[in-house]
């Protein structure tokens, strides 16, 4: 299975459960969660970029809303998940965020939790210490204007959780192997973000243009492997009662 199957597994949404997607995108996480029985699903995020299929149907509720504040009744969902958001928050954003999921849970509902921990990333490709060299770039960039991005959010999570009113159920990894390295896939978004990391140092930035090249032939021979860990947390939104104990 793919990380947002996996993700929709760990949720395990019973049939006709009302579930949340935090940080939808287009709605790969989405799509899980119906496949794997939910009813209803809000999906969330900053900005529209929902597949247009989803929008039309008609057991999707699209919100476009801070991730920090959502939109939602207390106590409304049965399952709730959030797949790569935390990066893009400071401390206090995810620490609003965790509040927000374990709000809009009913008591006893769970949440998934997960992030890939970019400093993990594998490439196939023909010098293995530029690109450890071009990762390492990649995962200490400060965040640009507007974008934030962690190397080592994966890592961190349990971190972020124990901060929450949550209680932690069980800890996951994996690692999904990608053959693709044409524009929209995975590796590709990657190796572009490693680019704009290395664009003011000249030498290097020559290289990676380069590495990339070498990529691209890897993937046309059908050599190339792209995989990241993920990780994700089980949570659960104590039952009335037990909070605090």
């Amino acid at each position: 299975m793919g990380r947002f199957d996996n993700v929709a597994a760990l949720a395990a949404p019973a049939a006709g459960a009302v579930a949340v997607d935090l940080g939808c995108g287009s709605g790969r996480s989405t799509r899980a969660l119906l496949a794997a029985g939910a009813g209803t699903v809000h999906a969330v995020d900053a900005g529209s970029v929902l597949d247009d299929d989803l929008l039309l149907d008609p057991r999707v509720r699209a919100h476009i809303s801070p991730l920090e504040s959502l939109p939602l009744a207390d106590g409304g969902a049965d399952v709730a998940v959030s797949v790569n958001v935390l990066e893009h928050l400071d401390d206090d954003g995810v620490d609003a965020h965790l509040g927000e999921m374990h709000r809009v849970l009913r008591p006893g509902g769970v949440a998934v939790l997960t992030h890939s921990d970019w400093d993990t990333a594998l490439f196939t490709a023909g010098d293995d210490s530029l690109t450890r060299e071009l990762l390492d770039r990649f995962v200490a960039a400060p965040p640009q204007a507007g974008v934030r991005v962690d190397g080592f959010a994966g890592r961190k999570l349990l971190r972020h959780a124990a901060r929450s009113a949550f209680r932690l159920e069980a800890v996951h990894s994996w690692a999904d192997p990608h053959r693709r390295f044409d524009e929209g896939s995975v590796a590709w978004k990657v190796a572009t973000g490693i680019l704009a990391a290395v664009r003011d140092d000249t030498r290097l930035a020559a290289r990676a243009a380069g590495w990339v090249e070498d990529l691209r032939s890897a993937a046309q021979a059908g050599e190339f492997l792209f995989a990241v860990t993920d990780v994700a947390l089980v949570l659960r939104r104590e039952p009335d009662g037990d909070e605090g104990r």
